[in-house]
C-alpha cells in the first residue's frame, strides 16, 4: 500500500502542475489575443485544453487510487 499512497501524491503534484501550466498558457492565450495581435491563439488554446484534459484524466485515477487505498484500509 505504500506504493500506492506514493502514486497518488504524484498523482496530486501532476494535477497541480498541469492546472498551473494550462493557467499560464490561457494567460498567454490572452496576452497573444490582445496585446500583440499574432496568430499563435489556436496553438495555445489547444495546449491549454491538451493540459486541463490530462489534469482530468489524472484526476480521474487519483480517485480510484483513493478508493482502492480506502477499501484496503476497511479490510
Amino acid at each position: 500500500m505504500n506504493q500506492v499512497e506514493k502514486k497518488i501524491e504524484d498523482y496530486k503534484r501532476f494535477i497541480l502542475t498541469l492546472i498551473i501550466l494550462s493557467s499560464y498558457f490561457f494567460i498567454g492565450t490572452i496576452i497573444s489575443m490582445y496585446v500583440y495581435h499574432n496568430d499563435l491563439e489556436s496553438i495555445m488554446v489547444t495546449l491549454t485544453l491538451i493540459g486541463l484534459t490530462f489534469a482530468f484524466y489524472f484526476t480521474l485515477q487519483l480517485s480510484e487510487l483513493q478508493q482502492q487505498l480506502h477499501q484496503h484500509e476497511n479490510e
